[in-house]
């Protein structure tokens, strides 16, 4: 395969990612009925909390081995995925708290016409 065939078959399958990616996206919307931006900061943050767990665990693993580097870099990665967590938490409720306002406009909307 010539490079140009291999340049184009790698965009194939990039472009063909992204659109799965794309349609996958619109499913959850469609399946949860939550917006595809939530759902992508949800998994996130789940899979930030995730990764805090599974390195707190690594790091109790690697202290009965006495390798305080490794120790140090497990907690460090630990305490790194705690700060995305928080970050992603505050994000999703700002953007949870927006949403709940332009829902109670919109309410507010719809109850003015049915004064008319």
């Amino acid at each position: 395969m010539t490079s140009v065939q291999s340049k184009s078959a790698g965009q194939q399958r990039s472009t063909s990612a992204s659109k799965s990616r794309g349609r996958a996206a619109a499913g959850a919307q469609e399946q949860t009925g939550e917006r595809d931006e939530n759902y992508g900061l949800i998994s996130v943050l789940y899979h930030a909390l995730q990764g805090a767990e599974t390195t707190a665990q690594y790091v109790q693993s690697s202290q009965a081995s006495g390798d305080e580097e490794l120790i140090q870099f497990l907690e460090s990665t630990r305490s790194e995925y705690k700060s995305l967590a928080a970050k992603a938490r505050q994000l999703l409720v700002d953007r949870l708290d927006s949403d709940a306002g332009e829902a109670d406009d919109e309410s507010d909307d719809e109850d003015d016409d049915d004064d008319v």
